[in-house]
């Protein structure tokens, strides 16, 4: 069993197992982007492996686990990518959730739509000039990417165009990712909010289950920050520096982790309870 697991977590199994094991359920929450899929030079040329494909499918459909992919992307481009019916999908950084069949915005990102798609214009424009950068209107949100740009110059053109921007736009703020600068509306909703409702909506109010968030960005520290101490955090990659408990290097390390949950994993949830004869 220790071979199915990548390091750190493999020396130590035994933690996972007893979470596993002391608990009712899994939410199994995974960022998309660098944690599912690999991060390519433009976001449309990312796509979702096949055999990660495969895993996720296997592990939505097990009894007492929930399936969730929480992301940047817009909600359409992220359902659309990951094309796996039954999980749930949090948008923009849970600003758009899809749950059960129903979509659900928050009222004040919906507001900002018009003013983030001025923003866009305006940034177009002004980067222009600057060869490799892109602006990614995302409807609630928008993404500047500058991992194309070529020289430290262009990055700061790029970062300062945005600042400019944003300073006189009304309730919309920046954020930062991997090569990315991100514009949102100034409302206190991330993926850490984003985990905590999709827990609410999930968990029956008479049982416990494990919260298990998987993420590779600066955004996915919300998530980690809100797990509680029975939660498992894992990072993907070495940087940037995290509170997560726990790191792997790369997405195919993750398929790894999802393999091992379908395979032995969650046998474990509420055995302990189960031997300790407190359960029916």
């Amino acid at each position: 069993m220790t071979t199915e697991v990548p390091e750190p977590l493999r020396t130590n199994l035994y933690v996972l197992v007893n979470r596993l094991r002391d608990t009712d359920g899994l939410l199994a929450l995974f960022d998309f982007d660098g944690s599912l899929a690999p991060i390519e030079q433009r976001p449309e040329d990312v796509e979702l492996p096949p055999a990660t494909r495969t895993e996720l499918e296997a592990l939505r459909g097990m009894e007492n686990v929930e399936v969730g992919i929480v992301s940047g992307r817009g909600l359409d481009d992220l359902r659309e990518r990951v094309g796996i019916d039954g999980v749930s999908y949090a948008g923009n950084h849970g600003l758009e959730l899809y749950i059960d069949d129903e979509r659900n915005v928050h009222p004040v990102a919906e507001d900002s739509k018009k003013q983030i798609a001025a923003l866009c214009d305006e940034l177009e424009d002004e980067l222009a000039p600057v060869d490799g950068a892109f602006v990614e209107n995302k409807g609630v949100t928008a993404s500047v990417h500058y991992r194309l740009v070529a020289d430290e110059d262009g990055v700061s053109t790029v970062r300062e165009a945005v600042e400019n921007a944003v300073r006189g736009a009304d309730d919309i703020r920046i954020t930062s990712g991997k090569a990315v600068v991100e514009m949102r509306p100034d409302v206190e909703w991330h993926k850490g909010r984003a985990l905590r409702w999709l827990y609410d909506h999930h968990v029956p109010d008479d049982e416990t289950w494990l919260p298990l968030y998987v993420g590779d960005d600066r955004t996915d520290e919300d998530a980690f920050e809100v797990l509680p101490k029975s939660g498992l955090g894992i990072k993907v990659g070495r940087q940037p520096p995290t509170v997560a408990s726990y790191r792997v290097a790369d997405p195919s390390s993750v398929q790894t982790i999802l393999t091992w949950l379908v395979e032995y994993g969650v046998e474990f949830l509420g055995t302990e309870s189960l031997s300790n004869g407190t359960r029916s």
